[in-house]
């Protein structure tokens, strides 16, 4: 009896740990596509001063706050100054279609954000996303940070103005290292400010590192739009 009771606690406390890591308090909208999405503002948020923002694209898991990069940067203890914008891509939806330039839109009209510190980023599925993303909406970023994800090289140097890196494993099995470094390769040959940063393990589960690196942020930071 002791034991199915300490079991039940253990179960208990195991979903609300679960529950509570998946709890981001923030605004939240729909784009006129359909796309729910959320918005989370830094501790030092006000109206009187422009703030960073970060475009943030889960990955096959279709949770927008599971992995989101405030919690990251939060248990590390850095400073976390952008505004975060995080589509929820749910069931039959694709980031290569979505209305991401309604989204942003909507968020500029409505936020104190700075026009030239837009940045993208995303892990798996939504580091295939931020690869078609900044090639569809190039004009709005001023750096962007796919992770563990693949894309259309023949497409990509229309964001030959966007500052990229890219982070992957060499052991990745389920995207391929190469597909980040075909991505690279190609933005290399159109002169674009691109460089990737290789993990020699990790597998595809490299984000928690990558979101919980000061450097991230800070090499986010030092871009403005070109």
């Amino acid at each position: 009896m002791r034991l199915r009771v300490f079991s039940l606690m253990v179960g208990l406390w195991l979903f609300w740990a679960n529950v509570s890591a998946q709890n981001v308090e923030g605004d939240r909208y729909k784009s006129p596509k359909g796309i729910n999405y959320l918005v989370t503002i830094p501790v030092n948020y006000d109206d009187e001063d422009e703030h960073p923002l970060i475009l943030f694209l889960h990955g096959g898991d279709r949770s927008n706050v599971k992995h989101h990069p405030s919690k990251y940067a939060a248990k590390a203890g850095l400073d976390f100054p952008f505004v975060v914008a995080a589509p929820h891509c749910s069931s039959g939806c694709g980031w290569a279609s979505a209305d991401i330039d309604k989204i942003l839109e909507a968020i500029v009209a409505n936020y104190k954000i700075d026009r030239e510190r837009i940045y993208v980023t995303g892990y798996s599925m939504g580091g295939a996303g931020t690869w078609s993303t900044l090639a569809r909406f190039p004009s709005w970023f001023a750096a962007g940070a796919p992770i563990a994800g693949s894309g259309n090289a023949r497409d990509i140097c229309k964001a030959k103005k966007v500052a990229i890196r890219a982070y992957h494993a060499t052991d990745d099995s389920i995207i391929p290292y190469s597909g980040s470094k075909r991505m690279i390769d190609a933005l290399k040959e159109c002169n674009a400010n691109a460089e990737l940063k290789t993990y020699s393990e990790g597998d595809h589960w490299i984000w928690p590192q990558v979101f919980q690196s000061k450097d991230f942020y800070q090499w986010l930071l030092a871009q403005t739009r070109n």
